[in-house]
C-alpha cells in the first residue's frame, strides 16, 4: 500500500527532481502532503524517495503520517517532534491540520514542556513535551478564554493510552521567544505566536477535530 507523508521543510520548499538528485521538475511547499509510490533508494549516501512517476525528493524532507492516523475518525491534528529549535532550545513539532477526508487544511508550529527539559515524559508536573501518542479532545470545538501562560485560549485533550500526566490541553505560549528559565509550556502542546494561535483556533472551532497524535519524526 501506498503511505502518505508531509513535506517538512520549515521556512523552505522541497525540490521534485526527474530522477533521484537528477533535473529539478517542480517545487513542493513545506507541509503538502505527497504519496510515496515506491521504494526508497540511496545515492551516494543520500536517500531519495519516489512521489510519482518521474518525481524523486530527499527523504531526509519528508515526515511519515501513520495510516492508522488518517483511519481515525473525523479531522485531526498531527504534531511531529522535529530538530528544529526556536526560542533558545524549544524543539518544534511541525503541526498537520486535517480535515474528516485527510485534505491537510493548514500546518502551522508548536512548542511543547519547558527550556531545557524537551524529552517527553510520563511523570506528572515533569514539564517536559508531551508523551508521544494520541489523544482525544475533551470537548470537539470547543476553544475556551484561559489566561496568562495559556495565552488566551485552551482545549482540554485526553490520552487515549496509560500514563501520569494529567490537565493537558493546546493553547498559545505567550513565553515562546521570551529566553528564560520558564519559556515554553508546563506540558501542553501551544503555538509559538499570534498568527499560528488564530490559525490553530479557526481550525478546531470550524473543523471540530476529535484526535490529536503527537509523533516523532522518523
Amino acid at each position: 500500500m501506498n503511505s502518505t507523508a508531509i513535506v517538512n521543510t520549515p521556512g523552505d520548499t522541497l525540490n521534485v527532481r526527474s530522477t533521484p538528485n537528477g533535473e529539478i521538475v517542480e517545487v513542493l511547499q513545506n507541509g503538502t502532503p505527497v504519496t510515496i509510490s515506491g521504494e526508497s533508494v540511496n545515492i551516494e549516501g543520500e536517500i531519495w524517495t519516489p512521489i510519482g512517476t518521474n518525481r524523486w525528493v530527499a527523504a531526509a524532507f519528508l515526515t511519515i503520517i501513520n495510516p492508522d492516523i488518517l483511519n481515525l475518525p473525523g479531522s485531526k491534528i498531527v504534531a511531529t517532534q522535529t530538530q528544529e529549535q526556536i526560542g533558545g532550545g524549544l524543539q518544534v513539532y511541525q503541526t498537520q491540520l486535517i480535515d474528516n477526508t485527510g485534505k491537510i487544511i493548514n500546518t502551522v508550529r508548536c512548542v511543547s514542556g519547558r527550556i531545557g527539559l524537551q524529552i517527553p515524559s510520563d511523570e506528572p508536573g515533569s514539564q517536559t513535551p508531551l508523551p508521544f501518542g494520541i489523544y482525544t479532545f475533551d470537548a470537539p470545538g470547543v476553544v475556551e478564554e484561559a489566561p496568562g501562560e495559556f495565552g488566551g485560549v485552551w482545549s482540554g485533550i485526553t490520552p487515549t493510552f496509560s500514563t501520569q500526566r494529567l490537565g493537558l490541553g493546546v493553547h498559545y505560549d505567550p513565553s515562546a521567544f521570551s529566553y528564560v528559565s520558564q519559556t515554553g509550556t508546563s506540558g501542553c502542546l501551544a503555538t509559538p505566536t499570534i498568527e499560528e494561535r488564530e490559525i490553530m483556533t479557526t481550525f478546531i472551532l470550524q473543523y471540530q477535530p476529535t484526535h490529536l497524535i503527537v509523533q516523532k519524526a522518523d
